[in-house]
């Protein structure tokens, strides 16, 4: 997996969390994956996420 898009990931995840718009527990994957317009495989997306919260 890329590592630009576990930053990626992160930065979005982030970004959401500053904008009070959602918690990084309340972002799934299947969220992401429309958020980003199926620019990213969602596999790729559960990948990172695992990633990103371990």
């Amino acid at each position: 997996m890329e590592k630009d898009i576990v930053t990626r990931l992160r930065e979005f995840m982030d970004n959401e969390a500053k904008s009070c718009s959602m918690d990084f527990g309340c972002i799934t994957p299947e969220y992401v994956y429309r958020m980003w317009g199926g620019s990213v495989r969602l596999e790729e997306i559960e990948e990172a996420m695992k990633e990103v919260k371990a």
